[in-house]
């Protein structure tokens, strides 16, 4: 892939490019290539929130369940009537 050549043919983007590239005085390529890193960072940073988030929610849940259980189980019929309304 070293080798890969890429073709933009939307004039929007190639301008949108090129004015980047004007603005931060450096060659077009440069600013994609850093535009493309930052992306790709912060999918990992966000990847990485997501993981621990993740592992907190499990802890909690594992919290949840080791809760002592009280009793039967609700049922609908214990918790709404014979019409559908809540008792």
């Amino acid at each position: 892939m070293a080798d890969t050549t890429i073709l933009i043919r939307d004039p929007d983007v190639v301008r949108d490019i090129e004015r980047l590239a004007e603005r931060k005085g450096k060659p077009a390529q440069q600013v994609v290539a850093e535009a493309v890193r930052a992306e790709l960072g912060s999918d990992a940073a966000a990847n990485a929130d997501r993981a621990k988030r993740d592992a907190e929610l499990k802890e909690i849940l594992a919290r949840i369940d080791a809760l002592p259980h009280d009793g039967e189980p609700l049922t609908d019929a214990d918790l709404y009537d014979e019409d559908g309304l809540p008792r």
